[in-house]
C-alpha cells in the first residue's frame, strides 16, 4: 500500500489516543527514514502529537527538520514551547516567523499571548497587542479573549478594563473572558458586577461566564449571590458539565456550606476527574480527612492516572488534621502516580510537613526533587520554613534563590514578606520592598497585601497607605491595610479610612466590612456598628454568614447581646453564626446557653467544628463542669478533630483545671503534634504543680523543638511560686547563653517579682529604677501580696492602676500604720463602680452542680461561725471592728460554697469550687483552715490560677497568691 501524508496522520491520531511516547518517537523514526521528513503537513502533526505527550524536546526537533514550515507548522511548534513553559523561545520562534511569513493568523496570536503568559511579560504583552491592532482584518474573539485573560495574568487590569470597554462586539465570549479575568486576578467584586450586567443585557452565559461568577462568589463568600448563580446554571441545563460541577463544589465550601457541596458532588451523574478533586478540596478545607480520604477510594480504580489536584488536596487535609504519617503515604502515592516532582504537588507535600510537625530534612529532601528554575518550588521551601518557626531561614532561602541565578516570582516575594515580618525585621523587610520596586512587582495583589501587613505589622501606616494609593484594584486593598490598622492597634484610624473610601464612591467589600466592625468592638462604640450595620443592610452582602458573624461578635463585645440575639435569628442556621452566638454567651456569662446552643447545632445539621468546641469549652471553664468538659472531648473524637492543635491545647488546660494534672497529662500524651505552643501550655500546667517537674518538661521540649521567649515565662512563675530567686536568675542567663534567646522586660519583671517574694524587695526596686518597664498593672498586682511585709507609709504610695485590683491593693495596707489606707482602698471599688462584676462560684457535686452569689446560702453557714470568729486575725479588708472584719468574713461566697459543700456531700469527699473572681488573702487563710479541720481536699479555681488545698491545710500555690 502506497503511504502518503493522510496516512500518517492517521497512524499519529491513533498514537495521540493510546498517549504512547515511546510510540510517537518510533513513528517518528519511520518518518526520517520516508520522503516525508520535511512535509510540512505530516511535521505539523508530528509537532502537536508531542506536544499532547508532553515532549516538547521532540516537537522542536520534528521543526528543526523541516525544510520549509508553513504557518500552521509555526503556530503548532509556539504552541508547544509556550504550553510547557518554553514562553522565551516560543516567543523567539514568533518573531522569526514575522520576519519569514509576515502577518501571523489568529491562532498563532493565541499562541505567542500563551508564550507571554507563560513568562509573565507584560512588555512582550503589549508589543503582541500592538502587532494584533495592525493586522488588516477584524480581529476575532478568540483573540480578544486571549488578550484579555493574559493581560489578566500578567497583572494589568486597566489593559483589561480597557480592552473589554472598546471591544467592539460583545458576546458571551468577550463577557465571559472579562469576568474570569477579573475573578483571577482578585478583583471578584468587579467580576460579579460584570456578570449581573451581562445578565440585564440579556447575553447568555456560556461555561466560562458562569466559572468566572461562582470563582468570584467563592473568593468573597457571598453564599446566596452563589445560590443565585446556581438557579442560572441549571435554567441554562449546565449544571450535568463537569467542569461547572467542580466549580460549584468548590464555590460551596469555600462559602462554608458544605452540605451543598456534597449535595452537588452526590448527583454527579459521571464523576470525572476533575469533580471528586474538587470534592476531596473541600473536604480538606473543612479539615475533614476521613471523607477526603474516602472520596479517593471511591474513585481511584475509575482511572487509569491522577492528576496533581488529587495529591494536593489529600496533602492539604492531612496538614489540617496535623496527620503526618497518611501524608508520608500520599507522598509515597504520589510517586507511584508519578507527580510528585511537580511544583504543585511538591509545595503542597513540603506544606504538609510544615504544618504536620515533619522534619527540616524531609522538607528539603521534597525540594532537591523538584525543579530550580520553577520559582513556586522556591516560594514553597520559604513558606514552609516559616511556618516552622525560621524566619531567618527562609530568607537565606531567598537569597540563595537569587544567588543561583534565578528570579523570584510575587509568590516568592510574597511569601519572604511574610518571613520578614514575622521577625518584625525592618531594615530587611525594606530591602527586598526595593527589589520589588524594580522588579514591577509592587502592584502585584498578593506582594502588596503582603508589603501592607508588613508595615501595619511595624506600625508605619503611613508607607502602608503609600501602598494602597498606588493600587488598581483598591478593593484588595482596602482589606489589607483596614485588618492591618484594626489588629495593630488602630481601630479608630481604621474606621476613618474605611468612610473615607465610603465617600470615595468605591465599592466596599464583605471583608472590609468585617474590619470596620472589629474596630467598633475594639472601640466599644455601638452607635458606629450600627450605622455599618444599616450600610450592610442595603448592600448584596446583607445574608452572608461571616458579616452576620461579625455583627454578632460586635454587638456582643458592645454590650447588647439582644441586637446579637435578633442578627442571629434572621440568618439561616451556619456554623459562622453559631460560634459568634456561643461566644456572645461566653462573654456574657451565659454558660448554660452557650452549651444549649452547642447541643441544637448537632439537632439542626450544623456540626459544631473547632471554633464552636473552643467557645464551649470557655463555657465549661467557666461553669467549672468537668462532665460538660468530657462529653466536649467525646464529640472531638467523633467528629475526627483530635488533630486540631489548639483544641489540644484547650483540653490540657481544662483538665488541668477541673479534674488535675494526671488528666491532663493523659490527654496530652496522646497529642498527634507537640509544637511550641502546645510545649508552652504543658509547661505552664507543670510550672503550676512545681519548678522541678517544669524543668524536666523543658529539657524534653529541647529534644523535641526550640523554645522561644515565652515558654520561660512559665518556669519563672514557678521560680516566683516557690521564691527561688537564684534558679529564677539562672534561667534568664540560660535563655541567652544555652537557647540564644534575648530576656525582654516582662523575663526581668518575674526576676523582680522573685526577689519581692523572698523578701528583698530593695533589690527589685533598684532593678525597677533601671528598667524602662512601661506601666502594667499585672505586673503590679502580682507585687502587692508581698508589699505588705516592705511598704513604708511614707514612702511608697499606689495610685490609680490598682483600681482594677482593689481587692488585693486592699491586702497591701493591712497592718496598723497603714488602716486609713486600708479603708480608702475598701471605699474605691464602690466609688469606680467595680461592683458590676458580682462575685460568684460555682460548687460541683454528684450529680448537679450549685451556683451562688454572696447573698445565697448565709444560714448554712452557722455550723461554721466560730471557724470564722477564730480567723478573724486574718481579716485585712475592713480595718473598723472585730464585729464588721466577722461580717466581712462571711460574705465572700466561695466561703459560702465551701459550707454548702461539706454540709451536702459525705466525710472526706474533694469540694470543687470554681470563682469568677481572684481569691481574697482572708479566704484563702480560712479555706485553709477549713480543709485541716475537715480533713478534705479543697481545690479552688479562681481567675488567676488553681489552689488545692490538702487535708493537711496547705495550699499548692505556697501562699502565694
Amino acid at each position: 500500500m502506497r503511504v502518503n501524508a493522510n496516512i500518517w496522520q492517521l497512524v499519529i491520531q491513533h498514537c495521540i489516543a493510546n498517549k504512547g511516547l515511546d510510540s510517537a518517537r518510533g513513528i517518528w523514526n519511520l518518518v526520517q527514514d520516508s520522503k516525508f521528513q520535511g512535509n510540512a503537513f505530516v511535521g505539523t502533526h508530528l509537532i502537536r502529537m508531542f506536544n499532547m505527550l508532553g515532549s516538547v524536546e521532540d516537537a522542536n526537533d520534528v521543526f528543526a527538520k523541516l525544510t520549509r514550515p508553513n504557518v500552521y507548522t509555526w503556530n503548532a511548534v509556539i504552541a508547544a514551547n509556550a504550553r510547557h513553559g518554553q514562553g522565551d523561545l516560543a516567543l523567539k520562534l514568533y518573531y522569526r516567523m514575522l520576519d519569514i511569513h509576515g502577518e501571523p493568523d489568529d491562532f498563532v496570536f493565541v499562541s505567542a499571548l500563551e508564550a507571554c503568559r507563560a513568562i509573565g511579560s507584560l512588555a512582550e504583552t503589549k508589543v503582541i497587542h500592538h502587532h494584533i491592532t495592525r493586522t488588516e482584518y477584524e480581529t476575532e474573539l478568540m483573540v480578544t479573549t486571549a488578550l484579555l485573560e493574559t493581560y489578566a495574568t500578567v497583572g494589568s487590569m486597566d489593559d483589561v478594563r480597557r480592552e473589554f470597554e472598546t471591544s467592539p462586539k460583545r458576546d458571551s465570549i468577550t463577557w465571559s473572558a472579562a469576568i474570569a479575568a477579573y475573578a483571577q486576578r482578585g478583583d471578584p467584586v468587579e467580576a460579579l458586577r460584570l456578570y449581573q450586567l451581562m445578565v440585564k443585557s440579556y447575553v447568555k452565559p456560556n461555561n466560562i461566564a458562569f466559572m468566572g461568577a461562582l470563582k468570584a462568589c467563592a473568593r468573597v463568600g457571598t453564599l446566596e449571590q452563589g445560590r443565585n448563580i446556581h438557579g442560572h446554571i441549571k435554567k441554562c441545563r449546565l449544571e450535568t458539565e463537569p467542569l461547572i460541577e467542580s466549580n460549584l463544589i468548590d464555590m460551596y465550601a469555600h462559602c462554608r456550606s458544605l452540605v451543598d457541596a456534597v449535595e452537588v458532588y452526590q448527583r454527579s451523574l459521571k464523576r470525572e476527574m476533575v469533580v471528586w478533586n474538587s470534592m476531596i478540596a473541600g473536604y480538606a478545607m473543612h479539615g475533614n480527612l476521613h471523607d477526603a480520604v474516602k472520596v479517593f477510594e471511591e474513585n481511584i480504580n475509575k482511572v487509569s492516572e491522577m492528576n496533581a489536584d488529587t495529591f494536593i488536596g489529600l496533602q492539604k487535609a492531612c496538614a489540617k488534621q496535623v496527620a503526618l504519617e497518611q501524608g508520608r503515604s500520599f507522598q509515597k502515592t504520589s510517586d507511584y502516580w508519578d507527580q510528585f516532582d511537580k511544583p504543585a504537588v511538591g509545595a503542597a507535600i513540603m506544606e504538609m510537613y510544615a504544618k504536620c510537625g515533619g522534619e527540616s530534612s524531609e522538607i528539603c529532601a521534597v525540594f532537591d526533587k523538584l525543579p530550580k528554575d520553577k520559582p513556586l518550588s522556591w516560594a514553597a521551601l520559604i513558606s514552609a520554613q516559616a511556618i516552622q518557626g525560621d524566619p531567618l531561614g527562609a530568607i537565606k532561602t531567598f537569597e540563595q534563590m537569587q544567588a543561583d541565578g534565578y528570579k523570584p516570582d510575587s509568590l516568592v516575594y510574597a511569601n519572604v514578606l511574610n518571613a520578614c515580618t514575622m521577625i518584625t525585621d525592618v531594615t530587611q523587610g525594606r530591602l527586598i520592598h526595593e527589589q520589588v520596586k524594580q522588579n514591577g512587582f509592587e502592584n502585584d495583589p498578593i506582594v502588596a497585601k503582603a508589603l501592607i501587613d508588613m508595615y501595619s505589622k511595624f506600625r508605619d501606616f503611613t508607607e502602608a497607605r503609600s501602598i494602597f494609593d498606588k493600587l488598581s484594584n483598591n478593593q484588595l486593598g482596602l482589606d489589607a491595610i483596614m485588618a492591618g490598622l484594626v489588629e495593630h492597634g488602630q481601630p479608630e484610624a481604621a474606621l476613618q479610612f474605611f468612610k473615607e473610601f465610603q465617600l470615595s464612591g468605591s465599592e466596599v467589600t464583605n471583608v472590609a466590612y468585617i474590619s470596620a466592625l472589629k474596630a467598633c468592638s475594639k472601640m466599644s462604640s455601638l452607635e458606629e456598628g450600627r450605622r455599618i450595620h444599616e450600610d450592610i443592610k442595603d448592600s448584596s452582602f446583607a445574608n452572608d454568614p461571616y458579616l452576620c458573624s461579625a455583627l454578632i461578635d460586635m454587638y456582643s463585645k458592645c454590650g447588647n447581646l439582644e441586637d446579637a440575639s435578633k442578627v442571629f435569628s434572621s440568618v439561616k442556621l451556619n456554623n459562622a453564626t453559631c460560634n459568634a452566638m456561643l461566644r456572645g454567651y461566653v462573654h456574657h456569662g451565659l454558660q448554660e446557653e452557650a452549651l444549649k446552643l452547642f447541643e441544637s447545632m448537632q439537632f439542626e445539621g450544623v456540626y459544631p467544628d473547632e471554633a464552636s468546641v473552643l467557645a464551649a469549652l470557655k463555657a465549661c471553664a467557666t461553669s467549672g463542669d468537668l462532665g460538660d468538659c468530657k462529653r466536649l472531648h467525646a464529640y472531638v473524637i467523633e467528629r475526627d478533630l483530635e488533630a486540631s492543635a489548639p483544641l489540644g491545647r484547650a483540653f490540657i488546660t481544662q483538665y488541668a483545671n477541673l479534674a488535675g494534672i494526671e488528666e491532663a497529662q493523659v490527654h496530652y500524651e496522646t497529642l498527634p503534634l507537640r509544637d511550641v505552643a502546645t510545649w508552652n501550655t504543658w509547661l505552664a500546667v507543670l510550672a503550676d504543680k512545681d519548678y522541678s517537674s517544669a524543668v524536666k518538661g523543658l529539657e524534653e521540649m529541647v529534644k523535641e523543638t526550640k523554645p522561644v521567649p515565652g515558654t520561660f515565662n512559665n518556669l519563672l512563675t514557678a521560680c516566683i511560686t516557690k521564691g527561688l530567686v537564684n534558679e529564677c536568675l539562672e534561667l534568664l542567663k540560660s535563655m541567652n547563653n544555652v537557647h540564644g534567646l534575648t530576656p525582654d522586660a516582662e523575663q526581668y519583671a518575674f526576676f523582680v517579682n522573685a526577689l519581692d517574694h523572698a523578701g528583698r524587695l530593695d533589690e527589685a526596686e533598684n532593678l525597677l529604677v533601671d528598667l524602662p518597664l512601661p506601666v502594667n498593672f499585672d505586673n503590679w498586682a502580682s507585687f502587692l501580696s508581698s508589699y505588705k511585709h516592705h511598704l513604708n507609709p511614707e514612702k511608697y504610695c499606689l495610685g490609680h492602676e490598682c483600681a482594677l485590683d482593689y481587692e488585693r491593693a486592699s491586702d497591701v495596707y493591712s497592718n496598723d500604720d497603714l488602716r486609713m489606707g486600708a479603708f480608702k482602698f475598701h471605699a474605691l471599688p464602690k466609688a469606680v463602680e467595680a461592683w458590676n462584676n458580682p462575685g460568684s462560684v460555682v460548687i460541683e457535686s454528684e450529680p448537679e452542680m450549685a451556683l451562688m452569689r454572696g447573698t445565697d446560702l448565709t444560714d448554712k453557714i452557722e455550723k461554721h461561725k466560730v471557724l470564722f470568729k477564730d480567723g478573724r486575725r486574718v481579716v485585712r479588708r475592713d480595718p473598723s471592728s472585730d464585729k464588721a472584719k466577722e461580717e466581712a468574713l462571711c460574705g465572700h461566697c466561695e466561703r459560702l460554697a465551701i459550707s454548702f459543700g461539706i454540709l451536702n456531700t459525705g466525710p472526706g469527699t474533694t469540694i470543687r469550687v470554681s470563682k469568677n473572681l481572684r481569691v481574697c488573702a482572708d479566704c484563702h487563710t480560712v479555706t485553709k483552715l477549713m480543709s485541716k479541720i475537715e480533713k478534705r481536699d479543697i481545690i479552688i479555681r479562681d481567675s488567676y490560677r488553681i489552689h488545692h488545698f490538702n487535708k493537711a491545710g496547705e495550699c499548692s500555690c505556697n501562699d502565694f497568691y
